[in-house]
């Protein structure tokens, strides 16, 4: 199974996009996303977890499902990511409530 780093470098390489393009369409830097790629930052040593919303803008970008960043959210601060979980519910009920009212249904059955 492909690391997370090689699966979103692959998917830059499909797309013929620079480090530097990929990044302006992700909406993060370059050096951030160049970290994220070899899993470890260059400057430090120390590996690189990307936080959630930079997780969903980066599927976003190369049509990779969320769920596929299981793997990386292993080492994502459980606080951190709920409170991305909140941030993201409270735009949806703002944005498509019939999907948000679905998702608390769904919820609840668990």
């Amino acid at each position: 199974m492909k690391s997370f780093g090689e699966r979103i470098f692959e998917a830059r390489m499909e797309r013929g996009w620079s480090l530097r393009e990929a990044a302006a369409n992700i909406g993060i830097s370059h050096t951030y996303l160049s970290a994220i790629e070899k899993e470890y930052d260059p400057r430090t040593g120390n590996p690189v977890t990307p936080s959630p919303d930079s997780l969903l803008k980066i599927c976003n970008a190369y049509d990779i499902p969320y769920r596929e960043t299981e793997q990386v959210f292993q080492s994502v601060n459980e606080g951190d990511l709920m409170k991305f979980m909140i941030h993201q519910l409270r735009i949806l009920r703002k944005t498509d409530r019939r999907t948000y009212k679905t998702i608390l249904s769904e919820a609840e059955k668990d």
